[in-house]
C-alpha cells in the first residue's frame, strides 16, 4: 500500500488546463495520482482532448475514474440502453488515458425487492466486467450512496453470494451516514473485496445530530486501524483523499485539505 491520490470533481474542470492545475498540485506535493469523478447529474463529457493532455509529461497518473448517479439497472429499457452507452464511453475513456480502476453505481431496479435488484445487477455487472477486463481495468461499486440498492450488510451478503466477482469502493463516512453501519465492522467482514478506498473523515458530537467533515486525521475515524486492516489483507490499491463537506469541498479550500491529509495518511504507508 504505497499510492496516494485525491479526487478531482470533473464538473469543475472545463478543459485540460483546469485539470492540469490539479495534476501539478499532485506532483508538487509528491502525490501519485488523481481520481477523476464524473457526476451524471451535472452532465458528463469524456472528450479526450479535455482530459488526456493533463497527464502528459508528468509522473502523476489517473488513479481512478468514477461515474456517479447512473441507474445501471433501470427498469426503463430506454434508460438502461442509454446508461449502457454512457458506461461504454466511460470505460473507453478510462482505457485511453491509461486508468486501471473504474467505479460506478449499482443502481436500483425495485426499492422493495433486493433479490430482483441483485438479479438485474448481476447481468449488468458481469457485462461491464467482461469489457473492463479486456481493457485491463478493475471495476468496483459504491456502497450505500444515493442511487444504490446496497444499503445494508444483509443485501451485501446476498450480492456477494450471487456475484462473487463484485468489488467494493469503500468510503467509511458513507458507510456511517448512508448504510447507518460501523465502517470497522464492514471492513472486518469484507476487506478482501475492497478494490478502491476513499479517505474521508467525520466528527459527531452531542445527541442533536451535529456533525462536521474535517480534514482527514482531524475527526473521529481511526486511520491507523483502517489502514492497518487494509494492510492485513494485502490491499495494494490507492488511498484517495476526498475533501468533503461544507468547508473542504469548496474548490478554493480543497488543496489545504489535500496537503494536511497527506501528512497524516502517509505515516501508515510505504512511499
Amino acid at each position: 500500500m504505497k499510492k496516494l491520490g485525491f479526487i478531482v470533481e470533473m464538473k469543475d474542470c472545463k478543459d485540460a488546463a483546469d485539470l492540469r492545475r490539479w495534476v501539478d498540485l499532485a506532483q508538487q506535493q509528491g502525490i501519485d495520482g488523481v481520481e477523476l469523478l464524473f457526476n451524471s447529474k451535472c452532465g458528463v463529457d469524456f472528450t479526450l482532448d479535455k482530459i488526456k493532455p493533463a497527464f502528459e509529461n508528468t509522473p502523476v497518473e489517473p488513479a481512478a475514474c468514477g461515474l456517479w448517479w447512473l441507474n445501471t439497472i433501470s427498469p426503463d429499457p430506454d434508460e438502461r440502453a442509454a446508461v449502457r452507452r454512457t458506461m461504454l464511453e466511460f470505460l473507453d475513456m478510462a482505457e485511453a488515458i491509461g486508468c486501471r480502476m473504474a467505479f460506478f453505481n449499482t443502481g436500483e431496479y425495485d426499492p422493495e425487492d433486493p433479490d430482483k435488484n441483485i438479479a438485474e445487477f448481476k447481468k449488468e455487472y458481469l457485462y461491464y466486467e467482461d469489457i473492463a477486463d479486456k481493457k485491463g481495468i478493475k471495476l468496483a461499486c459504491y456502497l450505500g450512496h444515493g442511487g444504490n440498492f446496497v444499503h445494508s450488510r444483509e443485501i451485501l451478503d446476498k450480492l456477494l453470494k450471487e456475484v462473487p466477482e463484485f468489488n467494493i469502493k469503500l468510503d467509511p463516512v458513507g458507510i456511517m451516514r448512508n448504510m447507518k453501519d460501523d465502517p470497522y465492522e464492514i471492513m472486518k467482514r469484507y476487506a478482501n473485496r475492497i478494490a478502491h478506498f476513499h479517505a474521508k473523515d467525520i466528527f459527531r458530537y452531542g445527541d442533536d445530530g451535529w456533525e462536521i467533515e474535517p480534514i482527514v486525521g482531524m475527526g473521529q475515524l481511526k486511520w491507523n486501524v483502517m489502514l492497518g486492516m487494509l494492510w492485513n489483507v494485502g490491499y495494494d490499491g490507492y488511498i484517495i483523499i476526498e475533501p468533503h463537506g461544507d468547508v473542504w469541498a469548496e474548490p478554493e479550500n480543497r488543496w489545504k485539505h489535500i496537503v494536511l491529509a497527506k501528512r497524516h495518511l502517509e505515516q501508515y504507508m510505504i512511499r
